[in-house]
């Protein structure tokens, strides 16, 4: 089952997807591009459940905060810019490929979405671009987790 176009036609302002009532998965996952896009972090990391994980090549964030972090420290206005391709949702999980610009470096990802009660669970990040797990090494991590 495929997703309506409606929803990825949401607009991308921060404003948008913070105030976004959304409740199936594949309006979730709409408000969190749409939060990726106005490069609005708080608006994203709220569509986490408090006990969410999230995959990518840099390793496993366990916990809303973990992620709000990591999206605090590397997501700006215009530095990522996602374009979602037709999403397949399958109940609570939405699988998407996303076409990214990412500072000018075109790359593509597969993104795997589990969505309950209107809140990402789980999100796993795949770069499908050979080079592009370069990206996630940089951005995925939760600052706070580094050494200096």
């Amino acid at each position: 089952m495929y997703a309506s176009t409606r929803y990825l036609e949401s607009t991308t302002s921060a404003g948008a997807a913070r105030n976004a009532t959304a409740s199936s998965p594949a309006e979730v996952v709409a408000a969190y591009f749409a939060g990726v896009a106005a490069g609005d972090a708080a608006a994203v990391a709220d569509l986490f459940a408090p006990d969410a994980l999230l995959h990518n090549a840099a390793g496993t964030l366990s916990g809303a905060e973990a992620i709000g972090r990591m999206y605090e420290g590397g997501l700006k206005a215009g530095k990522m810019i996602p374009s979602p391709r037709t999403p397949v949702v399958d109940g609570e999980n939405v699988s998407v490929e996303i076409d990214l610009n990412a500072n000018g470096s075109q790359i593509v990802l597969g993104d795997f979405f589990t969505v309950r009660d209107g809140k990402i669970t789980r999100l796993a990040i795949y770069s499908l671009t050979p080079d592009g797990g370069r990206l996630l090494n940089d951005v995925g991590v939760d600052p706070s987790s580094r050494t200096p």
